[in-house]
């Protein structure tokens, strides 16, 4: 049995992220091993004895109200480097013999830069999962003024400045620039032994940026397939009507507005679950041009949104950014759902064209309407391709897979898993 160390930015339900966090803390303990947890303070946090060890919460949102470069030098501070992090890990450290890290994601909050040293300089081995591309863009998503973006490649950072990456703010774009060039420097990335990709899309990225290919390994998330479940749920919208859905944040790059516009005149409802910094645009556009086929819902818990999935024709994911790997697509297959998703980042790996869904062009209105066309035009074989969907997903994200491509990972640590 091996003491394993996870670290994340929260130890509590916070998105994507945490579904994964949370199935690997499964994972590792169903072998045996003892988990210990690395993260900041939170109301929200699950209890743990090891909560002693937890840095300071930092209210990001409070800091980013502090405009301009000079009351943004605690925002540069705390995005590079945590004492506080250092220490409480030292502490950790000197207290319970650690046998490997799994990182999560720990940038802006207990910082690579704080942390990686320490670990490494008791000879702990690392892996990291790459949940985005934050070590490789200061805006953390490829993203610039809504559109996917690589002009910081390779690592001229200074581009987030220039074009106002961060928030359209020119004091956050250098905020952010400064981190990703004192990460650089500091270079705490050269001591991760492994770094878990969950999509070929990802790892290939990091390795066209020139991250060691010997240290990238392609590894599906892992998911709990047991959770996906459908039960009634209390006051649903109800209609007679056929509907679609859409699962997500709703900001202009994840394709909401091109769905929208693709949705004229068409002869279904889509109901929209969600929130974000677009809903009363995206509310107003609806009204504007007279689409009463979609219908937005709001931000619902996740039984809710299984339910709504499971009496959906399909799901549709028309993002123009990178997307890794969305879980709402996973999810929407392990319940016989198919997919009509966009022909970008790791979805192309999860939606095969013609036999779990449909690929389209990020963007392309009229592609998206066609293939919303195609798909409304034969439910035996949405049908059809909603079993064959969980299928494929079965094939990639159970936890024999997972052990599989981590036992040649832990075997070369000199670890047993």
């Amino acid at each position: 049995m091996s003491k394993i160390l996870i670290v994340n930015w929260t130890w509590y339900p916070s998105g994507g992220d945490w579904t994964y966090v949370e199935s690997l803390k499964h994972f590792y303990e169903a072998r045996g091993h003892e988990v210990i947890p690395f993260s900041m303070e939170n109301e929200k946090n699950f209890e743990t004895p090891y909560s002693k060890y937890f840095i300071k919460g930092i209210d990001y949102k409070k800091l980013n109200k502090n405009k301009g470069l000079l009351r943004s030098i605690p925002v540069v501070k705390n995005s590079i480097y945590s004492s506080e992090a250092k220490q409480k890990l030292t502490q950790l450290l000197d207290e319970h013999k650690i046998d490997l890290v799994h990182l999560n994601n720990i940038h802006h909050y207990l910082t690579p830069a704080s942390i990686i040293p320490e670990i490494k300089k008791r000879g702990i081995p690392i892996l990291w999962t790459l949940h985005d591309t934050v070590i490789l863009c200061p805006n953390t998503t490829m993203v610039s003024k809504g559109k996917v973006c690589e002009k910081c490649r390779p690592n001229r950072f200074y581009a987030c400045a220039i074009n106002k990456c961060k928030k359209n703010s020119f004091s956050a774009s250098v905020v952010a620039s400064l981190a990703s060039y004192s990460n650089n420097l500091l270079n705490p990335y050269k001591h991760v032994d492994y770094y878990i990709c969950p999509s070929l899309f990802i790892k290939n990225k990091f390795e066209s940026w020139g991250f060691n290919k010997d240290k990238l390994v392609q590894v599906y998330n892992l998911f709990d397939i047991d959770s996906v479940k459908v039960a009634p749920i209390e006051n649903p919208y109800q209609s007679d009507r056929k509907y679609i859905v859409y699962v997500g944040n709703l900001i202009k790059v994840k394709g909401i507005f091109t769905l929208a516009k693709a949705m004229e005149g068409l002869n279904v409802d889509l109901y929209v679950i969600g929130d974000g910094e677009y809903y009363n645009e995206l509310k107003e556009f609806i009204a504007a041009n007279g689409l009463t086929n979609i219908i937005l819902l709001g931000r619902k818990p996740k039984n809710e949104v299984f339910y709504y999935t499971s009496k959906s024709l399909f799901i549709v994911l028309p993002t123009e950014m990178y997307e890794n790997l969305p879980y709402s697509l996973i999810e929407s297959y392990l319940l016989n759902k198919p997919a009509l998703g966009a022909r970008i980042g790791g979805i192309p790996e999860l939606v095969i064209d013609g036999k779990t869904g449909y690929l389209f062009d990020p963007g392309n209105v009229d592609e998206l309407k066609e293939k919303l066309q195609l798909m409304l035009s034969d439910e035996e074989k949405l049908a059809r391709m909603g079993a064959d969907g969980r299928e494929h997903i079965l094939n990639l994200v159970n936890h024999k897979a997972y052990e599989e491509k981590l036992s040649g990972i832990f075997k070369s640590l000199n670890l047993a898993l």
